[in-house]
């Protein structure tokens, strides 16, 4: 059945009086400080390096701490070999044992970047990779905070603050990822494309070339909008890394060559990022059908990520290119958000990327309206349901698996983040032009 405009507006209505100012700060706030007790109690509990649940503290870092190791003792040949990857970790946690081991699935050039977090000890490098990490995140802050003047209302530290309010950045930290070294980049390609700097805003998204598919969504913009000296940039980033593979690993390159191909499979079989966790159209899609019908889950996902690029190509054929105008910023960001979608791996720390979207919009109403946050209206009901997702949307996917293999159905689940996220999509875009957006300040 479908919902009336009036029942639509009904329900916004309904939600935004649930969603007072005093409650959109406390719940976050909350959920923000049990997890990280939580966190530090159960690792208090647990043995050694590991918590009460036998999971390394900082779990991801683990194997960009191997590969870094990998590279010091000239063992980068079997960079790619699975078991003597895993023993090396096995030994790594000695004596006690660890409820999940990592396979390194980045190119091989991203080692060159791991080798100072492995100089030392797993903890000294851990700490180290936070330290970086947690500088990557400020500066990010600080370069939108003088990007976006209205956000200029606010310090860095309190932005910093605000940005463990939401809750992948929370898991970023807990799993030790690299999502704020992509942070950077991306907020380095924004502030260099509305400052009309193409070839550094080029160079920094073409440095994303570790994970080449979150830079997909913004190329095919330069590429539309034939932004050259962006996309000669582009080619300039990536350039660094693989010459840096080349120069420095060249077997492991070759062997990386071969094995793209079969990352997919390599993913299913060993199960190296659990589909409950991913939250793109092809996480979406392996969650529906995978448990029983790959090749449908396959061409589900396929015919997703080609209706998000069309949607992306039709927007900017519309959009003049006028950086900094309130119809460039938003629509840049729905592309941001778009493009994460598209991106085959995008696991719940990956979420935390969403922080740029999300401050750009934010940026557009740094007072709020009539007292609520946002426009006061449908986008701060979904801005709040995405923040909703982004926290048990994932562990909901995980509970669905659950319930439908004890029922005795194929392990399935409705991952909730990825439409609710092409709503939001949907609505800044209704937001993204001039007449429409509120004024600033």
């Amino acid at each position: 059945m479908r919902m009336s405009p009036s029942s639509y507006n009904r329900l916004i209505e309904v939600a935004v009086k649930w969603l007072t100012p005093e409650r959109i700060k406390l719940y976050p706030t909350t959920i923000c400080i049990l997890t990280f007790v939580a966190w530090g109690v159960s690792l208090a509990i647990g043995r050694g390096l590991t918590d009460v649940a036998g999971t390394i503290i900082g779990p991801d870092f683990l194997q960009f701490y191997a590969a870094g190791k990998f590279f010091l003792t000239g063992r980068m040949t079997e960079l790619y070999n699975i078991s003597a990857f895993t023993e090396f970790q096995k030994n790594v946690l000695a004596p006690v044992s660890h409820n999940a081991l990592y396979v390194f699935v980045y190119p091989p050039f991203t080692v060159a970047f791991c080798v100072p977090f492995a100089l030392g000890g797993y903890l000294t490098g851990l700490f180290l990779w936070w330290t970086v990490g947690l500088s990557a995140l400020a500066l990010s802050l600080y370069l939108l905070k003088r990007e976006l003047p209205t956000l200029s209302r606010y310090s860095t530290g309190r932005l910093f603050i605000i940005s463990f309010f939401f809750f992948p950045t929370i898991i970023w930290f807990l799993f030790g990822q690299n999502t704020t070294f992509t942070l950077l980049l991306y907020t380095l390609t924004f502030v260099m494309l509305r400052r009309q700097h193409d070839f550094s805003a080029g160079l920094s998204l073409g440095l994303l070339f570790y994970k080449p598919q979150l830079a997909l969504a913004l190329s095919i913009v330069l590429l539309l909008k034939w932004r050259w000296r962006a996309l000669i940039g582009g080619i300039a980033g990536a350039g660094v890394w693989i010459i840096t593979g080349l120069v420095v690993t060249p077997q492991a390159m070759k062997r990386y060559v071969e094995l793209v191909p079969c990352l997919l499979q390599l993913q299913r079989r060993h199960d190296l990022m659990p589909t409950w966790g991913q939250n793109s159209f092809y996480g979406f899609s392996a969650l529906l059908f995978d448990s029983f019908w790959k090749r449908g889950a396959d061409i589900l996902g396929l015919l997703l990520t080609v209706g998000g690029i069309v949607v992306i190509a039709t927007l900017w054929h519309r959009t003049d290119w006028k950086p900094g105008t309130r119809t460039w910023d938003i629509r840049l960001t729905a592309t941001i958000a778009l493009g994460l979608l598209i991106s085959p791996h995008l696991y719940l720390y990956d979420l935390m990327l969403l922080l740029l979207p999300i401050a750009i919009v934010w940026s557009y109403y740094p007072s709020g309206t009539q007292g609520r946050a946002l426009d006061g209206g449908p986008l701060l009901v979904w801005t709040a349901l995405l923040y909703a997702v982004c926290f048990f949307g994932s562990y909901l996917s995980l509970a669905e698996m659950h319930l439908t293999r004890l029922i005795g159905l194929p392990g399935m689940a409705f991952q909730l983040s990825v439409p609710i996220l092409i709503v939001w999509v949907i609505v800044i875009i209704s937001l993204s032009t001039e007449s429409s957006l509120a004024d600033k300040g």
